[in-house]
């Protein structure tokens, strides 16, 4: 780097004092790695960021012959309908307490099955069991779709 300097001193230019020359890097190895990214982030955007789209039917006055995007925009008067029924405090109660029932019974469920399953005698039971309900979730959706393809599908002519 000094060598560097005096040769540019030396030749008449000027030094950059204190600026390093920014590195390159190589990404060519990690091309394998970003193409595998790309299906978990089509995912992510398909059942995360798309839906979101459809929150501007609730600012709009939808005439379905003119389309969702063409219909007339009203804001927050649909919210000012909403709230000035008498039923929104009985949707807005139900929704909290069916999302309340259903976080304590799914809480209740989990930790009645894990006492159950600790309370068996030999482990090959617990260990068959615990095996049978987290299977679902362990096997991969390819594997189920390949599986429901070779049992439906007629087999190809030869």
């Amino acid at each position: 780097m000094a060598e560097a300097v005096l040769r540019e001193t030396a030749a008449g230019g000027k030094p950059e004092a204190g600026k390093p020359k920014p590195k390159r890097r190589n990404l060519r190895p990690y091309i394998p790695l970003f193409i595998m990214v790309i299906p978990g982030l089509l995912y992510f955007l398909i059942n995360n960021y798309l839906p979101m789209f459809g929150m501007i039917i609730a600012f709009k006055d939808v005439n379905f012959t003119k389309g969702i995007l063409a219909s007339d925009w009203v804001g927050f008067k649909n919210f000012e309908y909403l709230f000035k029924t008498r039923d929104a405090w009985v949707i807005t109660r139900n929704t909290i307490l069916y999302n309340l029932a259903f976080i304590v019974l799914t809480i209740f469920f989990a930790i009645a099955t894990a006492i159950l399953l600790n309370e068996l005698r030999k482990k090959i039971f617990t260990r068959f069991y615990q095996t049978i309900i987290l299977l679902p979730n362990l096997i991969s959706y390819v594997i189920i779709a390949y599986q429901r393809r070779n049992s439906f599908d007629p087999p190809a002519p030869e």
